[in-house]
């Protein structure tokens, strides 16, 4: 019988630990090396473009590998993951020196979509990752910013297109669930432990709702799982209520380019336009308020209050400012402090920025306002953290713990002994230079180092025959033009000194781990005072931008009513800023809750809409607002269906996703919400589309009576009756025989036309083309429809031609045989 192939001890070691990461790439250290074996290095190699290689591991057949240099492993890692995939990551556990047999190796960490963390520079983006409960009648979703520490909470109804909308705006790569279940887009990961743990219990104290607990909980364990370590930055859970914030799903925050612009970046969106925040904190709290506007109108009051107070004091505002700018992202670093990843540079950056508290604390409490007086005394004094890391790291340390020069001299008596010694050292090697030069008459004897054979005395071979056996030297290493030699003296010295250096950079780092735990500490009160700079921050930066360009404080109403005077889109207004913006006014109220809006392409009128919900989100997230006056309702949720587009993933046309988003707000809206439909209909044949969209403003005229604002080519809905609450506008043109001039002006009533043909001509089509539409067009105005009215809406008629008039008068069971044929052919001759 054949005897079975054993694989190495290695790999027999590295398989075993695949085992328990079957879903994951196992990173595997060797050496200087992140090594992956087997079926990860096949799929690896294609996917970070490596080189596949073999290793010999006791069987017949090379195993598959490919390496990645263990300084460069972070980008490898994150290419993977962000391309959908989980990373294992094992590290030698213990010193390769000092190990018996094969060094031990574990898993430190799994890197999965949603756990990977970004420590960049000002990044104002949450990576959340949730876990998701479904029960009985409702689901429970947790969700976690690893990075930050944030968590949070909530309940939802259990309702899949809500579901589907929240985690399309919290930008989940991963949920964590007890069983697998398919969700579109995102990495699913099947967990199972869900106990609280008596270290963590704390988090939940102001949790009481016992699914909330298990989920949270749940996705807690697989945080601490995945990153095998304690996760004491994790803030307590926040319970985050249905009810706090205005609900919008994908297409709306993508229409009115809240975060991302028409190109997919920051820029031409609402988010750039405010965003001119001075930390990172403050960054992502303004992108999280934009895409959760209020609806609390007292909370919402309270910001507006706040942002007042720094448009009316633009000396403390920019003081501020100021301050803020000198203030590192504290939120990641204490969390690079609990993680215990933190480095000396690091330090330094929160000693800096700590020391900017005590100034930011006494100019909010000298505005004397008591919404930022509370905001002041959260900044709690954390001049002990700032004095300890002054006392104890250089100004300008290495950013590496292996470099040593990291601490201070006079920090630690024992650091300064052995810096003395190596000091000492080197000034001993020079005069012991000097002295076997003395001694032994060699003018070419030069003491040396290299970290293979220690120091040594080098001799060249033009001085080798003056050296004599009394010197007492013993050859250490021949090289082509000298020789390397070490005498007692020397080796014991080298012993002194190299040992100094070792223990050196040891103690330093010793000292360095000592001050971080002692930081740990306080990781949660610096959360905390970073909570406070990202509010003032996003205050100052509010009233700034307000002040800037000229925004008004927005009021609001309980009577269904939108009023504002000479509005702007912002976004429009300072893209264009050397020209004149085109301000338009809105009015909507309970007798007019639907705004029909006419007029030619490129006239303004998806521009008119969206500036009337960017000055709604606006106003809700605590802004204030491009107009000159404005008094609003507060409104619950917010539908659009603005602009055309194919969604080709799952196969579906232009019109079935207007549909879709228009059943969207059909199903959802309420009396509170805000519609914007820009062309409903016009993705299928004229009549039905027609038709669609008079139903559709039926339908919201008398069951929603959502505030509607409806743009449409179809002139024949203006002929709607006014019974319905409509009331129409339209954007103007100024038409001169063949040329066409738009005014962006939004004026009472109906377009006379759509000037589509104008427009064809600005485009310029081919003159025989414009020729032969306006032949077309002629006919069709004169032939084909006429318009009558009803009370509720137009009617389309065809006129009646002379065979009808003849048919109509026909009794065809009074016709013979002969008659029929020859009434027949007339006919035919007058077709």
């Amino acid at each position: 019988m054949a005897k079975k192939e054993k694989y190495s001890p290695m790999m027999e070691k590295y398989l075993e630990l695949k085992k328990d990461y079957q879903d994951a790439f196992v990173f595997y250290r060797l050496g200087d090396f992140y090594e992956m074996f087997f079926d990860d290095a096949i799929k690896g190699s294609k996917l970070l473009n490596l080189a596949l290689t073999g290793k010999n591991a006791g069987v017949k057949e090379r195993v598959p590998m490919c390496g990645i240099p263990h300084h460069a492993v972070e980008g490898y890692v994150e290419t993977l993951v962000k391309q959908g995939y989980k990373v294992a990551i094992v590290e030698q556990l213990e010193d390769p020196k000092k190990a018996k047999g094969i060094v031990k190796r574990g898993v430190v960490q799994v890197v999965t979509p949603g756990t990977l963390m970004d420590f960049h520079a000002n990044e104002i983006s949450n990576h959340f990752i949730g876990a998701l409960g479904i029960f009985e009648f409702n689901y429970t979703l947790a969700y976690a910013d690893l990075s930050t520490g944030e968590f949070f909470v909530l309940n939802m109804p259990k309702n899949e297109h809500g579901l589907k909308t929240r985690i399309e705006a919290l930008g989940f790569k991963e949920i964590v669930m007890e069983e697998a279940y398919d969700i579109e887009h995102v990495m699913v990961s099947e967990f199972k432990d869900y106990k609280v743990k008596d270290h963590y219990a704390k988090l939940f104290e102001h949790i009481s709702d016992l699914k909330q607990i298990r989920v949270a909980s749940l996705l807690l364990n697989y945080l601490i799982e995945t990153q095998k370590r304690d996760l004491d930055h994790m803030q307590e859970v926040v319970e985050v209520k249905d009810d706090e914030y205005v609900t919008m799903d994908g297409y709306t925050k993508k229409a009115l380019e809240l975060v991302q612009g028409a190109a997919g970046e920051k820029y031409g969106s609402l988010l750039w336009l405010l965003d001119h925040t001075n930390s990172a904190m403050g960054g992502r709290l303004l992108k999280q308020w934009i895409e959760q506007p209020l609806l609390n109108k007292e909370r919402i009051e309270e910001r507006l209050d706040n942002v007042e107070v720094f448009v009316e004091n633009f000396i403390d505002r920019e003081t501020i400012k100021d301050m803020i700018k000198d203030i590192y992202d504290l939120e990641k670093l204490a969390t690079r402090i609990a993680f215990g990843n933190v480095n000396p540079r690091d330090l330094k950056w929160i000693a800096a920025s700590l020391k900017v508290i005590p100034s930011l604390k006494n100019n909010l409490l000298s505005l004397n306002h008591p919404q930022l007086t509370a905001l002041a005394n959260q900044l709690v004094d954390l001049s002990n953290i700032t004095h300890t890391i002054d006392q104890a790291i250089v100004n300008d340390p290495p950013i590496h713990l292996n470099e040593g020069g990291i601490i201070k001299d006079g920090y630690s008596s024992e650091l300064d002994e052995l810096r003395d010694i190596r000091k000492n050292g080197r000034s001993w090697l020079a005069k012991f230079e000097e002295k076997e030069r003395e001694r032994t008459g060699i003018r070419g004897l030069k003491v040396g180092y290299n970290r293979v054979f220690g120091y040594y005395i080098e001799i060249t071979k033009s001085f080798l025959p003056q050296v004599k056996e009394e010197f007492g030297y013993t050859r250490k290493q021949s090289l082509t033009n000298a020789e390397r030699f070490v005498t007692p003296e020397l080796k014991e010295m080298e012993d002194k000194i190299l040992s100094a250096q070792d223990r050196i950079v040891a103690l330093e780092h010793e000292i360095f781990v000592q001050i971080r735990n002692y930081i740990k500490d306080y990781v949660h009160k610096i959360q905390d005072v970073a909570k406070v700079v990202a509010h003032v921050d996003v205050y100052t930066t509010l009233a700034s931008v307000a002040s800037k360009n000229n925004y008004v404080r927005p009021h609001f109403n309980d009577e269904h009513k939108l009023h504002i005077v000479d509005g702007r889109h912002p976004v429009v207004e300072e893209v264009i800023k050397h020209q004149n913006y085109i301000a338009n006014s809105c009015e909507m109220d309970k007798n007019h809750e639907i705004l029909l809006i006419t007029g030619p392409n490129m006239g303004g009128k998806s521009t008119y809409m969206r500036q009337v919900s960017l000055a709604v989100i606006m106003s809700q997230i605590g802004s204030f607002i491009p107009a000159k006056e404005a008094s609003l309702p507060i409104f619950d949720q917010i539908f659009t269906r603005i602009g055309a587009s194919d969604d080709l993933i799952s196969g579906q046309s232009t019109f079935m996703v207007e549909m879709l988003e228009a059943n969207n707000a059909l199903r959802y809206a309420t009396e509170n919400s805000l519609i914007i439909f820009d062309e409903i209909g016009r993705g299928t044949a004229t009549f039905d589309g027609m038709a669609l969209a008079q139903g559709i403003i039926e339908y919201i005229a008398n069951h929603t009576h959502a505030l509607t604002l409806f743009s449409t080519h179809y002139h024949e809905l203006t002929y709607m009756s006014e019974d319905l609450g409509i009331r129409n506008v339209h954007a103007s043109a100024d038409v001169s025989g063949d040329t066409i001039r738009f005014l962006y002006k939004i004026t009472s009533g109906p377009s006379a036309e759509s000037y589509g043909i104008n427009v064809a001509k600005l485009a310029h089509l081919p003159d025989e083309v414009i020729s032969r539409a306006q032949v077309i067009l002629q006919s069709l105005e004169d032939n084909n429809i006429e318009k009558t009215l009803t009370t509720t809406k137009p009617i389309y008629v065809e006129k009646e031609s002379e065979v009808e008039k003849v048919l109509k008068q026909l009794d065809p069971m009074a016709l013979s045989p002969l008659d029929a044929l020859s009434t027949l052919i007339e006919l035919k001759k007058m077709l």
